[in-house]
């Protein structure tokens, strides 16, 4: 049931270190857990089971689920999310959170590959709820069989993997049910208000109708072909047209303007998340305007996604939203200072990885430019005797990391 093809790309990504199986003890992961074992056997594995801590009964299922993994000589841990008072629990937030703890608790172990049980039918519905919301083409292509982890920076160099992509749901229960394993039901598979319960029953209709669902998920997988192929196109681009200066990003604009579209648009928007440290780029009507606007004669300077874009001489330098670190009219607030324990990397901004030499340190912003803060002293970062490293060219890499 495995994607042969994933699973030896996942191997090599992950060498000497554990595979981390994203564990929920439903039969989808519990399947892939499973079946891994059988491929790679239950030493090379790691359990990560997250408790989302959204409903009673949820720290218990956890406990269950580590102890499945456990049953099946696959030692694990259990990843508690703590949330603050007052944000709304949205199913999205949840979904970052439980990356950013899988990567985290991966990274803790050495690990850079997690594997994920998402499933052919988990990809159609994907597909399916993602046209209704008029995504572009990218968008249809759903879930890559790896990608880098959807998370920065605790994903960096992190990548997820899929080997069960083109498995129905139903075909992994009946393994369970042949090799009398048992598995747990999460509620919210049943609860109407969340939009993949709403889009697996219209699909399920559609099924019924004689609607074959796998026409949807042949379409991903040509689709995240397609995707592949532009984001490697977009890598070459950014290695022939790019310098990385610090916190500034320098684009060649001659040799940018005359680029294939879909890759150029790619780069941009990729460019553009790294230089504001965000997880996503811009969406592909933002990036649409951008790329025109960059080909203008008269183009002088435009924000997005938090970050300032400016033509300068013959290149175009791309950097950080001077008012999304200083606040702006508007009520949004100034970047709040970051206290640095010592030896410990810490992301600033999700832009500048530092490393302090001892406690006490923080950094603020000062202007444009961070500025390490202890009992008094104010240091510019050249100034500094801890470790720093600006992340630009690393963020770009992880966002195209599926490309390689």
């Amino acid at each position: 049931m495995l994607d042969r093809e994933t699973i030896e790309q996942a191997l090599i990504a992950a060498g000497n270190a554990p595979v981390v199986v994203a564990l929920s003890g439903g039969g989808d992961s519990l399947a892939l857990l499973h079946l891994l074992c059988e491929r790679l056997g239950a030493a090379k594995l790691h359990a990560i089971v997250v408790d989302h801590g959204l409903r009673s009964g949820a720290a218990e299922d956890a406990r269950r689920a580590l102890c499945f993994a456990n049953a099946a000589g696959v030692i694990g841990e259990i990843a508690t999310l703590a949330w603050p008072h007052g944000p709304k629990r949205a199913q999205q937030a949840a979904r970052e959170a439980r990356y950013r703890a899988l990567c985290e608790r991966a990274r803790s172990i050495g690990a850079r590959v997690i594997a994920l049980g998402h499933t052919g039918d988990d990809q159609a519905e994907t597909l399916l709820m993602r046209a209704a919301a008029g995504s572009g083409w990218r968008g249809l292509a759903a879930m890559m069989p790896i990608a880098p982890a959807p998370v920065w920076p605790e994903g960096c160099g992190m990548l997820v993997v899929r080997p069960l992509l083109s498995v129905r749901r139903e075909a992994l229960r009946s393994y369970l049910r042949s090799t009398r394993v048992d598995w747990l039901e999460d509620p919210a598979n049943a609860n109407p208000t969340f939009e993949r319960v709403r889009t697996r029953a219209r699909l399920a209709a559609l099924e019924q109708s004689g609607f074959d669902p796998s026409r949807l998920r042949a379409l991903a997988v040509v689709l995240g072909a397609l995707a592949r192929r532009v984001d490697a196109v977009a890598m070459d681009l950014v290695k022939a047209t790019v310098r990385f200066e610090g916190e500034a990003v320098q684009v060649a604009a001659e040799t940018w303007k005359d680029a294939d579209a879909e890759a150029r648009k790619r780069a941009l928007g990729v460019l553009v998340a790294a230089a504001a440290g965000a997880g996503r780029p811009p969406t592909s009507s933002a990036l649409l305007r951008l790329d025109s606007a960059l080909a203008a004669a008269d183009f002088r300077g435009v924000t997005l996604h938090g970050a300032w874009l400016r033509r300068t001489g013959n290149e175009i330098q791309i950097r950080r939203d001077l008012g999304a670190l200083q606040g702006r009219a508007d009520g949004r607030p100034a970047l709040a200072a970051l206290s640095l324990p010592a030896g410990e990397e810490i992301v600033w901004d999700g832009r500048l990885a530092l490393r302090a030499p001892s406690e006490g340190w923080r950094v603020e912003v000062e202007g444009a430019r961070p500025l390490l803060c202890r009992d008094g002293a104010r240091l510019p970062l050249a100034d500094w005797a801890g470790e720093a490293r600006w992340l630009l060219e690393d963020h770009v890499r992880h966002l195209l990391s599926s490309a390689s």
